[in-house]
């Protein structure tokens, strides 16, 4: 059996840093369009804002002590000098540097929503609570309406996707079904 071809001669430092320069799961677009913005009014998309960050917060927290945890267990290892835990402890190393790359794209979500969070006013949970019903009665309205529209909750999915990015409005389709409907007259 033949060893494998040494990785390194493929994946210079510079390509792995091509990874870190991309990584972000979800874009600023993503998250305001898909994420805040998938809701009905302010106060739910401020709640859903902190949501996120405290999410965010929470995994950056843990997963930066991991890291240490795991930096400390790497020592360990090497103090042994035995070949089997200096191999445990470049796996770790791995895992280490995969980890820092998908924090880069962490922290790039955090500062966006951050920068997101910014645009609404701070509202308290008793003004989250006091809109509920405003937030309901828009949210079941435009769901009830897209699906009316659309045909189908998988047709109404889409018409909410293609709302939530301004291509399309409310208004609009209407419109459209409405000079529809004529034309079949």
């Amino acid at each position: 059996m033949t060893m494998l071809p040494d990785i390194t001669k493929y994946f210079t430092p510079e390509i792995i840093a091509t990874f870190a320069e991309v990584q972000q799961s979800r874009s600023e677009f993503q998250l305001e369009k898909f994420v805040i913005n998938a809701h009905d009014t302010d106060e739910m998309r401020y709640y859903q804002c902190i949501l996120e960050i405290q999410q965010l917060y929470y995994t950056i927290k843990q997963v930066t002590l991991e890291l240490k945890k795991t930096e400390i267990e790497i020592q360990r290892l090497r103090a042994t000098g035995d070949e089997i835990d200096e191999i445990d402890a470049q796996i770790k190393e791995l895992g280490i540097e995969q980890t820092k790359v998908v924090g880069v794209g962490a922290f790039r979500e955090l500062e966006i929503l951050l920068k997101l969070k910014d645009t609404f006013p701070a509202y308290t949970r008793k003004e989250i609570e006091n809109a509920q019903p405003d937030y309901w009665n828009k949210r079941l309205t435009r769901q009830a309406q897209f699906e009316a529209i659309g045909g189908s909750q998988a047709q109404a999915a889409h018409i909410t996707a293609l709302h939530q990015i301004g291509l399309v409005s409310l208004q609009e389709l209407e419109n459209t079904i409405d000079a529809g409907k004529k034309e079949l007259e």
